[in-house]
């Protein structure tokens, strides 16, 4: 049985006030939204590279997490690798990028 790779969670950041799960994403202070980092297909990076890259850069990511993610990336042309505060995400997606691999960030 193969499982579907999920995206790697920050851990919580700590807060004066508990968020409150029911806001919708417009009244959600920005600071405190997820941002997820997004890997793309490319025809030009063998696995092992992005495999490597996954486990360097992506906090969290084990091995086997970083080959489920390359091969939802080749099968379906896009895959969640990392998912926690934007500060974070952007920093991992620019290391990602760095690496040669085609990644951004978005809010999720």
């Amino acid at each position: 049985m193969v499982l579907a790779p999920t995206a790697v969670s920050a851990p919580p950041l700590p807060t004066k006030t508990p968020l409150d799960p029911v806001k919708t994403p417009e009244k959600t202070p920005l600071r405190w939204r997820d941002w997820v980092v997004r890997l793309f297909n490319d025809p030009v990076n063998k696995f092992e590279h992005v495999v490597e890259s996954l486990c360097k850069h992506v906090p969290g990511m084990s091995q086997d997490m970083a080959w489920s993610v390359a091969w939802q990336a080749h099968r379906e042309g896009v895959a969640a690798t990392y998912q926690g505060p934007r500060e974070v995400a952007e920093l991992v997606c620019e290391k990602l990028v760095r690496e040669g691999l085609i990644s951004d960030c978005c809010e999720s």
